[in-house]
């Protein structure tokens, strides 16, 4: 390491008074110079810290508006996941063409089935409305019966949604204009 006392001794001997203060002067320039250099660098570190602070503030300040949907989205994203499971774990769905024969349809399509009759159970509260409003109250009620044998069964296996969709669908007869035969 530096040795203080040594450098001293050494130009002390070498200098006369002269080159002493020559060389104090010196000294004094670095350590002002290296005092600057340190103070430059605190203060760029500390302006890099003041606008992370301002960045996460505002990161912050951002995403607050956002937390009550995220909360919502993650009850909505959990309900779709369960229904999604429950489909997925019972897959064995019949289509439309064999719900009232209560016969499974074991064809390498089952899956494209399944969706189609799942989508078919959706729309049914559209298509008996329709149906009752053009006055073909029997075929609505045909529909309705197929339709009612799935629920049923998604019902024994409790899929989510299948009360509010059967309530759909029955209202559909009791809304005005659903009464002509």
């Amino acid at each position: 390491g530096f040795d203080a006392q040594a450098y001293v001794k050494n130009v002390l001997q070498r200098e006369g008074l002269e080159g002493c203060l020559r060389v104090e002067g010196g000294l004094v320039g670095e350590i002002r110079g290296l005092d600057g250099e340190r103070k430059a660098l605190v203060y760029d570190n500390y302006s890099k810290l003041i606008a992370a602070t301002d960045t996460i503030r505002k990161m912050r300040t951002n995403m607050d508006p956002l937390t009550p949907t995220t909360s919502t989205l993650s009850a909505a994203i959990a309900h779709i996941a369960e229904t999604a499971a429950a489909l997925s774990h019972h897959h064995a769905v019949p289509d439309a063409e064999t719900a009232h024969s209560g016969t499974n349809n074991s064809h390498p399509n089952t899956k494209g089935k399944e969706i189609h009759t799942v989508r078919w159970v959706l729309n049914a509260p559209s298509r008996l409305h329709a149906l009752l409003t053009q006055g073909h109250r029997d075929a609505a009620e045909a529909e309705w019966a197929e339709v009612r044998v799935l629920l049923e069964k998604w019902r024994g296996r409790e899929v989510a949604g299948v009360e509010e969709l059967w309530q759909e669908c029955e209202s559909a007869f009791k809304t005005p204009g659903s009464e002509a035969s």
